[in-house]
């Protein structure tokens, strides 16, 4: 499974959208009726997921999954 995939089983499991119906280049807080609570939540469970810290700084700056995936990815790298 590669990050994006599993991303989408996250954000499937936080929002009950299918992970086929789910636009990675679309604003995912309103395309997937997430509120700030769920958002964090959801956030938490990624750094917890990948074992990696995103800051509060990263996640304001997020509009997409598309934003999300290529921020996991890199941080993965190094």
């Amino acid at each position: 499974m590669n990050v994006k995939e599993e991303l989408l089983d996250i954000v499937s499991e936080f929002t009950g959208i299918p992970v086929g119906e789910i636009s990675t280049s679309e604003g995912f807080k309103l395309s997937c009726g997430l509120n700030s609570f769920m958002l964090f939540s959801m956030v938490s469970t990624i750094e917890e997921h990948f074992g990696i810290s995103i800051p509060n700084s990263a996640l304001m700056k997020f509009q997409t999954l598309d934003d999300i995936i290529a921020y996991v990815e890199n941080a993965l790298k190094g």
